[in-house]
């Protein structure tokens, strides 16, 4: 009715449209900082003597259609709350411009000031677009005060193991972009350092497009801060003070303080005026974590008898974040804006343990065997390992709009890394019975020192097409290089002085070239919205080797330098179809790549405790994957429901094997041990086939409730040291999110976490399960003020079992594992933010790219 009433207000206002002589504007209306398409925008089309000929709203995504234009010259006003206007002068239809494509249109953020005057309505946790998943990070309150871990570990098809770990549907393997930008870096090392009360949203990129890069199982996880406008100045500070001082323990042998202390605090200041926006922000974030291990391993060591290593004791854990930023963004003219971009990162991880190890010979149920010497023994193992990473980088970016249609951005990145590792592990006689410790009888240190540096460039190219498609071109070549040496030192007991393994002692050096280019074309083909790309990526890269009689778990001839260079396509497919006003369908379908960090590839061998060795392996080869999407999208009332079925098939997998010294003589000459040791190879196959549902329920205006959860089979196989494994398990996870507003300044938020055993190449993980609560008040009289309260570990339940299983060629066991990690709760946490102004645009902060890939 609208529309119809629309076309009759043209028909009586212009006389070009009785004689037929009319034409056709279209365009896309989205956020200038973010890209995200603005629904239901106001656009208005004004004749030369300023009256509105016609007008309509942007679509759901963004797009509108003004039919029936007739010859003449015009202006077209876009308005949207929170947004500038924006006028576009010098249109003209015309019997040679009867079409007109503006292409995208995006709108400048604005703050708005409504008075007391309150729109009430609860936005969606959820939305389900072409490309990706976006959750919205405020109803997530239980994670402010946090990091992007903490966040991240609420959504459905992400999980976060205590170790602070993040895994997408299973896989470590994921990409993390920031605002839109790439860094490739180890999820884990970024995301605990970017604060959760700066975060907007969380877009969960499964199947990327061409314009992303191929790297990653999981696809992209991008992070979007909070970026408004509001002229002048905008400060936030925040601080966070928690713990769990009722589970304090101190350890009776080595004297250490195990808490569960947490604190730390942020500044971010955002200063806009006309074409200028500067933007800084400090982030501090430290947080212990109290737990204890309890394990039994036990290795064959000839038919019927095993050695027994039966550990307890006390296992801390601590993280340390610090982050500064510096950005500028500068509008050199309508058409370009240039930016610029500093970045400072240092973050210190490291885990200490107590372990009290009971060591003898048995059967494999720990029972005596007669004949045999038992030989028990008793050992003390304290042992520490800790990592180091600095990342520094500066970036500089320019854009250019052509016109209404063509852009062109162009970005330079250089990043300089130091990252290092230093691991401590003494053995102590015991004596079990006065539960004294006696005098040292073994030492280890290893450390390496492995600075890296890295450059990106990338050129992006996008035009409209005259028939209203999209077209997008570019070039991304990166290169990375990264050295390192690594030192092993071993205690002369006697003598009281350290002595250098020279056996184990090597170094390497790294250089990786990834010379990228693509093209995406995107439309609408009658309902049907597509998106077909095509990624080509030659990837160059070198491993020179110090030694090249380097420590090994596997037979071949090895060498002092590996190559590998290769061209690979990486194609992808998008589908959406809104089959009515209430449902849609899409699909999506892509080939990716997952390369090897170097701290995989790096032949370094390192004693992670008494029972456990682990070692790299430079022969290691890139990992490729097929990922499929189809998605189901059904609104019910004020309610939303998406329901998404996927499968994602990994040939050449890369798996953490384990093995024993004994198993391999020339490895056990060099331990002169039978303990269990570890590395990784390309060793089989692996697929996930399976669903995830996402559910936003609107519980009117005192609540808001989100359910997500997954179900899919996961299967491994492949050759293990001779061993064929085939192992599967059907997965399943819930994770449910309810927030009750109570009055307009108290409010609730609950969360539940339940993930499901699952099995891995040599072993299974254990079910998990994790509820946390928080309360918020926002103060109406205290402008600016926000007071959390949480309660974190609301069960004690953060407890993680782990069993670890391998046999030899003849399918014998020669290696059994239990493991068992309890972190202490429950763990209270206060929070308080203050802003004033806080409605100022942020620019965009680009982080590592390179060096928290290999921390």
């Amino acid at each position: 009715m609208k529309h119809l009433s629309l076309s009759l207000l043209f028909f009586l206002s212009g006389t070009a449209f009785l004689f037929g002589q009319t034409g056709r504007i279209s365009g896309i209306i989205a956020d200038q900082s973010s890209n995200d398409r603005i629904p239901f925008a106001s656009v208005s089309l004004v004749s030369e003597n300023s009256k509105i000929q016609t007008g309509t709203v942007s679509k759901g995504d963004g797009s509108f259609v003004l039919d029936n234009v007739g010859y003449g010259k015009y202006k077209m006003v876009v308005y949207f709350m929170g947004y500038k206007t924006d006028t576009i002068t010098g249109l003209e239809i015309g019997k040679q411009s009867a079409r007109l494509s503006l292409g995208t249109i995006r709108l400048k953020p604005v703050s708005i000031s409504v008075g007391e005057v309150q729109v009430q309505a609860n936005a969606k946790t959820n939305l389900n677009r072409i490309d990706r998943q976006t959750y919205r990070a405020a109803d997530f309150a239980t994670a402010k005060g946090g990091t992007a871990t903490d966040l991240l570990s609420k959504l459905p098809s992400v999980s976060v193991d205590p170790e602070g770990n993040v895994s997408v549907r299973g896989t470590t393997d994921f990409v993390v972009y920031l605002n839109g930008k790439p860094t490739q870096m180890d999820p884990s090392a970024l995301l605990g350092q970017i604060s959760g009360a700066q975060i907007e949203n969380v877009e969960i990129i499964s199947i990327p497009t061409a314009k992303y890069d191929s790297q990653g199982k999981g696809g992209i996880i991008n992070i979007n801060t909070k970026k408004t406008g509001a002229e002048g100045l905008s400060v936030a500070v925040n601080g966070l003070l928690g713990g769990a001082p009722w589970t304090n323990v101190t350890d009776r042998y080595d004297g250490f303080k195990l808490n569960d202390d947490r604190y730390g605090g942020g500044l971010n200041m955002v200063y806009f005026k006309d074409k200028l926006t500067i933007s800084g922000g400090l982030n501090y974030n430290h947080r212990n974590v109290n737990g204890r291990r309890v394990g039994d391993a036990r290795i064959l060591v000839k038919d019927g008898t095993y050695r027994h290593m039966i550990a307890d004791g006390e296992r801390p854990e601590w993280y340390d974040y610090l982050s500064a930023s510096l950005g500028v963004d500068y509008q050199l003219s309508k058409q370009s804006t240039l930016s610029g971009s500093y970045f400072y990162g240092n973050r210190t991880e490291g885990r200490s343990a107590f372990y009290i190890y009971n060591i003898f010979y048995g059967d494999i149920n720990n029972a005596t065997i007669p004949g045999v010497n038992r030989k028990d023994t008793w050992i003390y193992n304290p042992n520490t390992d800790t990592r180091f990473g600095q990342f520094q980088n500066a970036n500089i970016d320019y854009s250019h709009q052509f016109n209404k249609t063509t852009d062109l951005k162009l970005s330079v990145l250089y990043e300089h890394s130091n990252l290092s590792r230093e691991l401590n592990n003494r053995n102590f006689n015991f004596d079990n019975n006065t539960k004294n410790v006696g005098q040292i009888a073994l030492q280890y240190k290893q450390n390496d020192d492995t600075p890296l540096d890295g450059y990106r460039l990338s050129a992006d190219y996008s035009t409209v097409l005259d028939n209203g498609s999209k077209l997008g071109l570019g070039i991304q070549p990166q290169y990375l290089s990264i050295s390192g040496n690594f030192k092993y030192d071993t205690l002369d007991v006697k003598a009281s002085r350290f002595l250098p393994y020279t056996d184990l002692q090597n170094g390497i050096d790294v250089s990786r070239g990834i010379y990228a280019a693509y093209a995406d074309y995107s439309g609408i083909y009658k309902k049907i919205k597509y998106i077909v790309g095509l990624r080509m990526e030659y990837t160059d890269q070198s491993i020179s080797l110090l030694s090249a009689n380097y420590f090994s778990l596997f037979d071949g001839l090895k060498k002092s330098q590996y190559t590998d260079r290769r061209l690979d396509l990486f194609p992808n497919l998008h589908l959406e179809s809104e089959l009515t006003a209430k449902d849609k369908l899409s699909f999506a379908a892509s080939r990716r790549v997952s390369r090897p960090p170097i701290k995989n590839l790096a032949p370094f061998l390192y004693r992670r405790h008494l029972e456990v060795y682990e070692v790299g392996d430079p022969q290691l080869k890139p990992e490729y994957l097929l990922n499929a999407e189809l998605s189901y999208d059904r609104k019910i009332a004020k309610h939303n429901i998406t329901l998404t079925g996927f499968y994602r098939g990994v040939n050449n997998s890369v798996f953490r094997v384990n093995t024993v010294t004994n198993e391999i003589p020339a490895v056990l000459a060099i331990t002169k041990e039978e303990v269990l040791i570890r590395s990784y190879t390309n060793a089989g196959n692996s697929t996930s086939i399976g669903a995830e549902l996402n559910a936003n329920i609107d519980g009117g205006k005192f609540a808001k409730f989100f359910i997500g959860g997954s179900l899919f089979n996961y299967a491994v196989k492949g050759n293990i040291f001779g061993y064929q494994v085939d192992n599967s398990s059907l997965n399943w996870s819930l994770k449910s999110n309810v927030n009750l507003t109570f009055t307009k300044e108290l409010k609730l938020a609950l969360d539940f976490n339940l993930k499901s055993a699952t099995v891995t190449a040599q072993g299974k993980n254990d079910l998990f399960y994790l509820v946390n609560s928080s309360f918020s008040y926002t103060p109406a009289k205290l402008k600016g003020w926000d007071l959390s309260l949480k309660l974190l570990d609301f069960f004690n339940s953060n407890i993680e079992g782990l069993d670890t299983q391998a046999f030899n060629k003849t399918g014998k066991e020669i290696f059994y594992q239990t493991t068992t990690y309890y972190r202490k709760g429950s763990i209270v946490e206060l929070g308080l933010t203050y802003a004033f102004n806080r409605k100022g645009k942020s620019t965009q902060k680009v982080d590592s790219a390179f060096g928290k890939d290999q921390f």
